[in-house]
């Protein structure tokens, strides 16, 4: 598996569905480090104080099991919303459809990204959107009582990659140097590499986190309303899927 994986096996939904949904949260997050030394000073300091990598991991866990269940839906979208309805995080969508309206550009594009060059391509919409006030609406989720409430279990099931420290830290340095001799692609590259972390043993640790089959189906029944409902919302805010 690689950062790109986004297949799904409807015969090993568990797994299947907890790796499909690493790796969007891994081009999402990739896409957030690439943006940081773009970013202007006064987002810059409002980002660090929001975002540390394990709060931002967790932000786009979240938000990649979202677009993963209201956008993309079928049965990946259905067995992932019965993931996170065990967790309660689907009590966030209402905010998350204020998110889709102030970032969505970015996030179709990470979530849809096939190399490094539309991860950094991404990076920059992300960069456009926190500028033009879109710091204030993820201020909103991560100071949410709910999202405060779970994205430590959720770490727990899918934990921060080492990589992705790593990225921060060399993003942060780029920034501070106003240059760097690593370029955002060969960023974005390393993380494709590193998220090999999330295959084999890593993939299987993180599946079997997750709860059991009868959690998926449970989410089934529970979410079909809930991911109708929010898929319609989006639609008609102009999100889609593929």
């Amino acid at each position: 598996m690689n950062l790109f994986y986004r297949n799904f096996d409807s015969s090993d939904r568990i797994r299947s569905g907890a790796m499909h949904l690493s790796a969007a949260a891994a081009r999402l997050a990739v896409s957030i480090v690439l943006s940081i030394p773009q970013l202007p000073d006064a987002v810059w300091s409002d980002f660090k104080r929001l975002l540390t990598v394990d709060v931002l991991w967790g932000l786009c866990i979240v938000l990649a099991g979202w677009i993963i269940a209201t956008v993309i839906g079928g049965m990946v979208g259905l067995a992932v919303n019965g993931l996170l309805i065990a967790y309660g995080v689907v009590e966030l969508w209402d905010q998350l459809k204020e998110i889709a309206a102030s970032v969505k550009q970015w996030i179709a594009t990470a979530y849809q990204a096939t190399n490094s060059s539309e991860l950094t391509a991404a990076g920059k919409h992300f960069a456009a959107a926190l500028s033009s006030g879109g710091m204030t609406v993820l201020e909103l989720i991560v100071t949410h009582r709910v999202f405060r409430a779970v994205e430590g279990r959720l770490r727990q099931a899918i934990p921060t990659p080492q990589w992705l420290n790593k990225q921060y830290e060399d993003a942060v340095r780029q920034r501070e140097r106003g240059k760097s001799s690593t370029q955002p692609k060969e960023l974005a590259r390393k993380g494709a590499d590193a998220v090999g972390t999330l295959r084999g043993p890593g993939a299987k640790r993180a599946a079997e986190s997750f709860p059991t089959e009868g959690v998926v189906l449970t989410g089934l029944v529970l979410g079909v309303a809930a991911v109708g409902g929010v898929a319609l919302a989006i639609s008609g805010s102009g999100g889609r899927g593929r």
